[in-house]
């Protein structure tokens, strides 16, 4: 009943944050307003607890300026009965997707393999001591700078706010994540599509090709969710369900839900920028800078695709704008006909640069910039090395099991396209001569999309655009990669990973209208280049259709109630079809330490013991390592408590040669094995305790200096020392 009421009020808490903003970009965004309130609500509490966190303020401080606005807002009369229900559609799909994916964390609950021990580490930090910068606690004396935190801080914040225990935080992430995500995506099918709003929604669900072979093949459920995943040799190529499934809140996976709003924000600054008025422009920049302004902190890879491509959107929505500025003007109030080029190309440019949205081109990237400017001074994080060439890229069977399904939906999509202008697949056989046959499969859907985007007589659609860049992203790991530390065999690894994520994610969105697209032109609907109209009523000030009253029946809008009921009953089902991903870590709970009293009671009790106690009590402790993704480094991993070294390969990728990771392996070693060096190992590392199970006498031959050592906690396996008062 504990966890579940952990998991009632954090979401009576992102309800608080919505209602609260939502009534800003109501006038606004009419249509819009309701569901994008979720994530940019989130975004600005983030904020808000950060800079809490930098001034040493308590936390709870951020939620006055969200208490002001809903008390506004309310004395306002904003939230009238009619208007709410209206809105419906958006709270159903953002609490089903949160129940699937909490039920989801419920079977699956455990911090245990994988990267979830560093997550939670991370997350139990920031929730014992949210300061800015957080305290790393595998890395004593050392904060996490070195990292992109924000992702993490977010839901710590929360969590210290609300004073849930970290190991229940963490399985409500995902859940918080996943409803985000389905938010944004409906709102990007109720902005491209007229019928089937629900399609791009089904991005949360959609495995690759890979996924689909290996099934066939018949083998395990299980293997085959990871195979997917590894199908380009010493790459990963991960998907949204996949990440959901496998159940680690990292980063990359944390920051999904900003990419699709900022995808959405992108696509209705294409599609509405000349239809809103000043404040809705001014609403739609801010929500712009504050999503691009939080991805170098919450996954930095992010912003190095996102920035340009918004630079890329507001060139494009300038160049849109002055094509109709030149239509409106080719006749004249008595039907001459008038072509404006006077001026040659300097009075083309001269025009271009007058319709392009500055506030978006400059004010954005300035504001992203300076509403988290302290980060930029404080950040230690190492960079890449520079760019390299690849010289083993895929072979086709992997990449066609990887990026079949976009691709076929592409060269389905540009057909007519290519029949048009056949000279686009030279491109392509040139790469494919060179042995880039995975890149001159992608370099021609995409040159056929840029020329449908820069022709003036084709129809302008912003899934164009993000398809373009989807697919040129792939094109892009297949020919160069970012030079990190990943060694030779894996230098591919987190380029095709990262930018990988955000080309799924990209592609998803734009296949997945195409298809509704489709469909809509298959049952005759009529053709609307803004296509966000459910009841055809528009607000005459901006342009935006006024908010869909059907409420629930606008989620299935024309596909009846009852495959609005089946979809519901299979996302509320879906968890207890999945495989059992716990690897015999068990279930049936919220609490991710649950398994430790299982498998290790001794440790067990331990550390409940020391989680009890308050953490900033102790400087420091002492337990073993024996390299990462293993059981060592639990002692910090669930009590955020810092520790001398903790799995070393992650802190040697962050801090490099100056972190001197090795050193401290070794001195873990000594303050376990001799006696003579241990207290002034501990001393020098600010350690006050120390740490004793099995782990610790499985690496070590543990000999203590135990007369200067007072125990503080002892079970039958395990025991706590504290270094005796001189």
């Amino acid at each position: 009943m504990n966890e579940l009421f952990a998991a009632v009020v954090w979401l009576i808490l992102l309800k608080f944050i919505q209602l609260s903003i939502y009534p800003i970009f109501k006038g606004a965004l009419p249509r819009f307003a309701y569901g994008i309130s979720y994530p940019l609500s989130l975004l600005f509490l983030t904020l808000l607890t950060w800079y809490c966190g930098l001034v040493g303020v308590t936390l709870y401080a951020a939620l006055i300026p969200f208490a002001i606005l809903l008390v506004y807002f309310a004395y306002m009369r904003e939230y009238d009965l009619e208007s709410l229900r209206g809105n419906l559609s958006w709270d159903l799909v953002f609490l089903l997707l949160f129940i699937a994916m909490l039920e989801v964390r419920y079977l699956n609950p455990s911090v245990s393999y994988g990267e979830k021990l560093m997550d939670h580490a991370f997350l139990v930090s920031i929730i014992n001591n949210p300061v800015v910068s957080p305290a790393d606690p595998w890395y004593a004396g050392g904060v996490l700078d070195v990292y992109y935190y924000l992702g993490h801080w977010m839901f710590g914040a929360i969590g210290a706010i609300l004073g849930i225990k970290s190991t229940v935080v963490f399985n409500l992430i995902l859940p918080t994540v996943f409803a985000n995500m389905g938010v944004s995506l409906f709102a990007c099918g109720r902005l491209l599509l007229k019928r089937y709003h629900w399609l791009p929604v089904l991005t949360l669900f959609l495995v690759n090709p890979a996924f689909v072979w290996y099934l066939a093949l018949g083998n395990p459920l299980t293997s085959v969710m990871w195979d997917s995943t590894r199908t380009i040799e010493n790459c990963i190529t991960e998907y949204p369900i996949f990440s959901m499934l496998w159940g680690d809140p990292h980063a990359h996976v944390i920051a999904m839900f900003n990419q699709l709003l900022f995808i959405f924000l992108l696509m209705l600054v294409y599609l509405k920028w000349h239809a809103l008025n000043e404040r809705g422009r001014v609403l739609v920049a801010a929500a712009l800078a504050l999503s691009l302004g939080s991805m170098p902190l919450m996954n930095t890879w992010d912003v190095l695709v996102y920035a340009p491509l918004m630079l890329l959107f507001a060139l494009i929505t300038g160049h849109k704008e002055y094509r109709a500025g030149i239509a409106e003007s080719e006749f004249c109030e008595d039907g001459a006909g008038y072509v404006n080029d006077a001026g040659g190309l300097g009075h083309w440019l001269t025009d271009l640069i007058r319709n392009i949205p500055m506030l978006i081109f400059i004010g954005v990237p300035i504001i992203s910039v300076l509403i988290y400017a302290p980060y930029y001074l404080m950040m230690n994080a190492g960079g890449i090395d520079g760019i390299g060439f690849v010289t083993t890229p895929t072979e086709i069977l992997p990449f066609l099991l990887v990026y079949g399904f976009f691709l076929f939906v592409l060269y389905a999509e540009t057909f007519w396209d290519l029949v048009k202008r056949p000279y686009l697949i030279i491109f392509g056989v040139v790469f494919a001569l060179a042995g880039y046959m995975g890149a001159g499969l992608c370099i021609i859907p995409a040159l056929a999309l840029i020329t449908r985007v820069l022709d003036s007589k084709s129809e302008k659609l912003p899934q164009d655009i993000i398809a373009a860049v989807g697919i040129l992203i792939v094109m892009f790991t297949e020919l160069v990669y970012l030079k990190d530390n990943m060694g030779d065999i894996y230098y591919r690894q987190n380029t095709v990973f990262k930018f990988g994520v955000m080309a799924c994610l990209m592609l998803s969105v734009s296949c997945l209208s195409y298809i509704g697209r489709f469909f809509e032109k298959r049952n005759g609907i009529a053709e609307d280049e803004t296509c966000d109209t459910d009841s055809g009523k528009y607000d005459g000030s901006d342009g935006v259709a006024e908010t869909d009253a059907s409420g629930l029946s606008s989620l299935l809008r024309g596909s009846g109630t009852i495959p609005a009921l089946i979809l519901a009953v299979i996302i509320v089902a879906m968890p207890f079809a999945v495989p059992d991903l716990s690897y015999g870590y068990g279930g049936q709970n919220l609490d991710g330490m649950k398994w430790v009293s299982i498998q290790y009671p001794d440790d067990y009790e331990a550390l409940v013991y020391l989680q009890s106690l308050d953490p900033n009590s102790i400087g420091g402790i002492v337990e073993a390592e024996d390299g990462d993704y293993k059981y060592y480094s639990r002692v910090s991993t669930f009590t955020g408590i810092p520790t001398v070294i903790g799995m070393p390969f992650h802190e040697e990728m962050w801090r490099g040669s100056d972190g001197h990771v090795g050193e401290r392996m070794s001195d873990v070693r000594r303050i376990y094995e001799n006696p003579d060096l241990c207290l002034n190992l501990m001393a020098k590392y600010g350690m006050t305790h120390i740490f004793v199970g099995q782990a610790e006498r499985d690496v070590y031959d543990v000999n203590l200096p135990l007369d200067k050592l007072n125990v503080v906690y002892s079970n039958d396996g395990t025991v706590i020392y504290e270094i005796r008062p001189v």
